[in-house]
């Protein structure tokens, strides 16, 4: 090999690196929304993250968004997401955990199917986090992408994950931990059988993002600790489709709810 060839694959595996490092990206399209994770504690893979006094290591971190909207003169305004691997025209895949060792298969960003100037009058942006119950239930195998992530999906009964969040502390313990969000309490005849009814619990989560008019450049900010806050993650149970009643769970959607785990950089 020559020696300009030799530094230029050199050169890619240091870009590589660089850009794991931000967690997000710099060249945008119009409508494109990056990612940030905030809080992470390395630069290197496994992604390490602090939860209270301890560091955990992030094994997998995505959700899923549906509905986004913009606030127009006071009127919501429903918008599409561009179709992508990662997105259909209401639905779209995050995932963070594995940016630096294999960012093929990681998202850290969305792609609204809007003009610029539709941006720049808008006063906020909404989103659910979860999918519809005529989706969430359906077999991911029969879906497009990114409804066929089969590490997102339980069984038909429970449906989709809408957030998978997994850690793993190699203290004394060596404990794993999860927060698996997702309709719960959902009744059918087994577990490979879809409800035919909506589930006692949804647990979607609605959230509203105010915005600056005439700014288009937008990026947001995730804050992996605050979806934990005041968790003891060394002595409380993994919360996995649960009930929203019973704790972790209760405290962890409350987080989600009221606390600012996304917010624009």
């Amino acid at each position: 090999m020559k020696m300009h060839g030799r530094l230029g694959v050199i050169l890619a595996v240091i870009l590589g690196l660089s850009g794991c490092d931000k967690l997000s990206m710099s060249e945008r399209e119009v409508g494109e929304i990056p990612f940030t994770l905030t809080g992470i504690e390395n630069s290197a893979c496994p992604l390490m993250v602090k939860v209270g006094p301890t560091k955990w290591q992030l094994d997998y971190f995505g959700f899923y968004l549906t509905k986004p909207e913009v606030r127009i003169d006071g009127k919501w305004q429903r918008v599409s997401f561009k179709q992508t691997q990662w997105q259909t025209q209401s639905t779209a895949l995050l995932k963070f955990h594995t940016l630096c060792s294999a960012p093929q298969n990681a998202n850290n960003k969305i792609i609204l199917d809007v003009s610029e100037g539709l941006l720049k009058l808008a006063t906020n942006l909404r989103f659910t986090m979860g999918l519809p119950f005529d989706v969430n239930h359906t077999d991911p195998l029969a879906q497009a992408s990114p409804l066929n992530d089969t590490s997102m999906f339980l069984n038909k009964q429970s449906g989709h994950r809408f957030l998978r969040l997994d850690l793993s502390h190699a203290g004394a313990n060596d404990k794993q931990w999860q927060y698996h969000l997702g309709s719960a309490n959902c009744e059918s005849e087994s577990a490979d059988a879809a409800p035919e009814a909506s589930c006692a619990f949804t647990n979607r989560v609605e959230f509203i993002l105010p915005m600056t008019q005439l700014d288009s450049e937008l990026a947001l900010e995730i804050s992996v600790s605050n979806i934990l806050a005041q968790i003891d993650l060394l002595e409380a149970d993994s919360c996995e489709f649960g009930s929203p009643e019973a704790q972790p769970c209760k405290q962890l959607l409350r987080n989600l709810l009221n606390r600012p785990w996304i917010k624009w950089d």
